[in-house]
């Protein structure tokens, strides 16, 4: 079985910025590692691209040498070992987005997994490729909304220490990120509802209107810079 899977939209020769393909690592054995690689297979058109890692030091040098979305850990590996993986990833990558896969047969796995430092859960007899990328859209979703809040208070206090109408280049990178991350959170949001609301449901024409606004916004930010 190949160590990379791959998810595609048919047809697509560009995606927009609000479609990405997710890139995720997977940490575990062989039949969790076969279950997910059943999973995506099944769901060719997910955006994912999934690369299989074959210890924690293998994961560290990927996270250190590139930039991924999240990472899924197989809690049962190594004889529950990927809680102990969960915990020493967690402290080397504060911000990373880590998925525990797990088997609700084991009483309250889930919630050493959390206290580990887990950003989600997702059992294992519910696995699909939806699953997985709504759970990393989630937690993407999530640390943009706290990356916001945070920048949002700086600014603030900024604007209370100048009363001057002049902003640094670096204040505007500041005001910028803040909007792109604002405008990536209203998107993933959207896509999320969009997947559960029935098609008929005049609601999926509201979701479907703030999306196309979403991406004038993201259009017009791209002109102005």
């Amino acid at each position: 079985m190949m160590n990379v899977l791959v998810c595609k939209l048919s047809g697509a020769v560009k995606r927009p910025m609000f479609d990405p393909v997710f890139q995720i690592l997977f940490l575990g054995e062989n039949p969790s590692w076969l279950k997910l690689s059943q999973a995506i297979v099944e769901a060719p058109k997910t955006a994912l691209k999934v690369h299989r890692k074959q210890s924690v030091s293998d994961v560290n040098r990927a996270l250190a040498a590139g930039r991924w979305d999240a990472l899924a850990i197989d809690l049962h590996a190594w004889s529950f070992q990927g809680l102990h993986c969960v915990q020493k990833i967690r402290s080397e990558f504060r911000a990373l987005p880590i998925i525990a896969l797990l088997y609700p047969n084991v009483k309250d796995l889930d919630a050493k997994a959390l206290e580990a430092g887990a950003t989600r859960c997702l059992t294992m007899d519910h696995l699909s490729a939806d699953a997985l990328r709504g759970a990393v859209l989630s937690s993407i979703s999530e640390k943009h909304s706290q990356v916001y809040l945070r920048k949002g208070s700086q600014m603030a206090l900024a604007f209370a220490a100048r009363k001057d109408s002049s902003f640094p280049a670096s204040k505007m990178e500041v005001i910028s990120l803040a909007l792109n991350n604002l405008l990536c959170v209203i998107s993933a949001n959207a896509d999320v509802l969009a997947d559960r609301l029935p098609g008929s449901d005049p609601a999926v024409r509201s979701v479907t209107e703030i999306k196309k606004a979403a991406r004038s916004a993201a259009d017009l930010m791209r002109e102005l810079k």
